[in-house]
């Protein structure tokens, strides 16, 4: 029995199937992601780490050219939103108007008590949510009861303000805590996080719908993802169908290194 060193840095047996399941749910075929399994198993140690495991995982995906080593890297990818100037609430609005949404960012609202900045408005057709986003660019952060309660007591004093909010939602982009999600249920508010809830996580929403952000792209650096940003092209595929010369002009990339950016999208899009 081989223990792993969690991000909290407690001690857990190594599963397998938990590295399984990441790679399958980035399009490797069964057969690949079993050899890649096996090797990885071949060269754990005590206290390995879990960065380290996935990031052993990556490489041998990556030595296949697959493009599934692009959509493995999908939690990194959101760990970069931050420093490469992507609020992550305009990542996660463009997430829900793939899911019909209608959505806006950064509204200023007055509460019955002070006003307030909210993250997106976003509506459905059946309710209109107060969403309250929180990120975190380093793994093992969890989002708490604090978080849960501060997202619900904004949610209140807005609806006693006359605004027609009529359910609260807290999304992250790591982990919520037992005492958040325990809160959240008893509110009657949604939440959001990295493997939660079972159906409808964080990375089965973007997965689903295949919304990855363009700093998921291997294939340029961040100074260029930063330029695509400023340029509001938030997700790999809005590059697609762009005129071409329009993008080599914001990116300042060759012709060549364009299109390789492009063929790499195109197969993360499969």
């Amino acid at each position: 029995m081989v223990l792993v060193t969690k991000q909290s840095g407690e001690l857990e047996e190594f599963r397998p199937e938990k590295v399984e399941n990441a790679l399958i749910r980035a399009g490797v075929n069964r057969g690949l992601a079993a050899d890649i399994i096996s090797e990885v198993t071949r060269r754990l140690y005590d206290g390995i780490t879990t960065d380290e495991i996935y990031g052993m995982a990556f490489r041998l995906l990556d030595e296949h050219d697959d493009p599934a080593a692009t959509r493995y890297g999908l939690k990194r990818a959101i760990m970069r939103l931050g420093p490469s100037g992507f609020p992550f609430e305009k990542f996660f609005s463009k997430v829900l108007e793939a899911y019909g949404f209608k959505t806006a960012v950064n509204q200023k609202m007055r509460g019955a008590c002070v006003e307030q900045e909210v993250d997106i408005v976003a509506e459905d057709g059946r309710n209109r949510y107060m969403i309250e986003c929180k990120y975190h660019n380093s793994q093992g952060v969890y989002t708490g009861l604090k978080e849960a309660m501060y997202t619900f007591a904004r949610f209140q004093d807005l609806v006693d303000g006359g605004n027609d909010f009529t359910v609260p939602w807290l999304v992250c982009n790591t982990k919520c805590s037992s005492e958040a999600i325990k809160y959240g249920k008893c509110k009657g508010m949604n939440l959001t996080s990295w493997g939660y809830p079972p159906k409808g996580s964080l990375q089965e929403l973007i997965d689903n719908k295949r919304v990855y952000p363009v700093t998921i792209l291997r294939s340029v650096d961040d100074g260029v993802k930063n330029k695509l940003a400023s340029s509001g092209i938030i997700l790999a595929r809005d590059l697609m169908g762009r005129d071409f010369q329009g993008l080599k002009s914001i990116t300042g990339l060759s012709e060549r290194k364009l299109k390789d950016v492009l063929k790499e999208v195109e197969g993360i899009l499969v």
